[in-house]
């Protein structure tokens, strides 16, 4: 459907009038002559169509970058659905006059398409990416104050949701966008693939422009993070890394200037935090491991408390992704020049506890705005970080206390303890019961898979 959808409005926006007529990206008379074929003819032309955008020999040119990211080793229908695939063509597609459907709606569309379909998305990755709620990162953009002047990138874009709330961010000020203003990677070629597409239906961009994705391994990468597909410093970075490796480890050793080796989530975190520029902000997914783990996670820990400003830990809720046993947690943080006298960059880390007393899941208690109200209204008072108070969810603290902490632990609570009991309510500790059944079932899998012999 999205291939057909590229095609369909490359050749709509190639016949507007004048000015308003965009540069198309395959031949003319690709989608009209499309509308013609069945059967064995139309598998011919799609298969030869599809290779030719996705030529990667062509990818070095400003007006092929998109088509060779979306068309990339793209698969057309089998050829025994292609009685099915000229009904959709006929029926649905070719009617339909798709410029005049709203922007924000195509958008919509795709996005809950994808939602609808992320299991054959999580079954077809190898690096463990999963879904993120759109009111975790409406939340985010909030906290870091993204606006149309900022230049936002993540280096493992997965689908492009994060890429799109900052898009939806940054509009509201009623300002068009420079084609620089987006920037994201994953190393996964359907991943990239999907995030562009999500990109072009939600923002409109023109099929010719550079493209905003890439296909790349950023963590092999000591240049500045991401200004080759931006081509300007970055200024705000959003990053869900994936957790779980699926068995593809990570290949940072190209990288002499990481602070220690680790695991994925680990790599991204230090990836930010030494390539940002001054000044840039973050905001960074992790599990609760990289937040007390030994080696190299209290390694990175200590280098980015002595090294940015890390003013907030998000305590996310239980069962907020798709992937079961997840627990993750967001770091927000300033990169900041080393200070002459050698003090840390931080002063005080505030962590929020959304986690405690609440579960969420895709279908049964999905994650809604109003969820993150208290937590953004925390973190942003009207007179700014400064006038942040604790608060029953929010405490404050000193970054002396936490470096003095064994292995500079972050495994931070805030103060809800007292309150709910030392070990919190009956329906929060059935799910913390579920959530290591499920963590200990996974690591039993993975040691039965490795088990020789029938």
């Amino acid at each position: 459907m999205g291939y057909l959808l590229f095609l369909k409005l490359d050749h709509e926006r190639a016949q507007r009038a004048g000015r308003f007529a965009q540069q198309p990206v395959a031949p003319v008379d690709a989608w009209p002559n499309l509308a013609l074929l069945s059967g064995d003819a139309l598998h011919a032309r799609l298969t030869g169509l599809m290779g030719d955008l996705g030529n990667q020999d062509l990818s070095d040119r400003p007006d092929r970058q998109t088509a060779s990211v979306v068309f990339r080793d793209a698969q057309p229908w089998d050829l025994d659905r292609m009685a099915e695939l000229n009904k959709l063509i006929v029926e649905q597609i070719d009617p339909c006059r798709w410029l005049t459907v709203p922007q924000a709606e195509l958008g919509r569309a795709f996005s809950r398409m994808l939602r609808d379909c992320r299991d054959d998305i999580d079954l077809k990755i190898e690096t463990g990416q999963t879904l993120t709620p759109l009111p975790v990162l409406n939340a985010i953009t909030k906290v870091l104050g993204v606006g149309p002047e900022d230049v936002v990138i993540d280096p493992a874009c997965g689908t492009g949701t994060t890429l799109i709330a900052a898009y939806h961010a940054m509009l509201a000020a009623n300002r068009q966008l420079a084609p620089s203003a987006l920037a994201g990677a994953d190393l996964d070629a359907q991943m990239c693939r999907l995030a562009m597409l999500n990109i072009l239906l939600h923002t409109g961009r023109p099929f010719a422009d550079p493209a905003p994705v890439q296909l790349a391994d950023t963590l092999k990468r000591k240049n500045p993070v991401l200004r080759a597909v931006s081509g300007v410093v970055p200024t705000v970075a959003i990053c869900n890394p994936p957790f779980k490796s699926n068995g593809v480890q990570p290949d940072a050793t190209m990288r002499d200037d990481f602070w220690a080796y680790g695991d994925f989530p680990t790599n991204f975190l230090q990836h930010l935090a030494i390539t940002l520029p001054q000044g840039a902000r973050a905001a960074v997914f992790v599990p609760d491991g990289v937040l007390f783990g030994a080696g190299a996670a209290a390694t990175v820990r200590q280098n980015l408390l002595r090294n940015c400003d890390v003013h907030t830990l998000l305590r996310l809720p239980t069962g907020l992704f798709h992937r079961k046993g997840v627990k993750s947690n967001i770091l927000f943080f300033t990169k900041s020049a080393p200070k002459p006298s050698g003090e840390p960059a931080t002063r005080h880390l505030w962590v929020y506890d959304a986690r405690t007393g609440n579960h969420h899941t895709d279908t049964g208690n999905p994650v809604t705005e109003a969820d993150f109200d208290d937590f953004v209204a925390s973190c942003l008072p009207e007179g700014g970080f400064s006038a942040r108070t604790e608060s029953k969810r929010f405490r404050s603290y000193p970054v002396a206390e936490l470096l003095a902490l064994p292995k500079t632990s972050l495994d931070l609570k805030a103060h809800l303890a007292p309150e709910l009991g030392d070990f919190g309510s009956p329906k929060e500790i059935a799910f913390e019961v579920a959530d290591r059944l499920d963590e200990a079932a996974a690591h039993f899998r993975q040691v039965a898979e490795a088990l020789p012999g029938q």
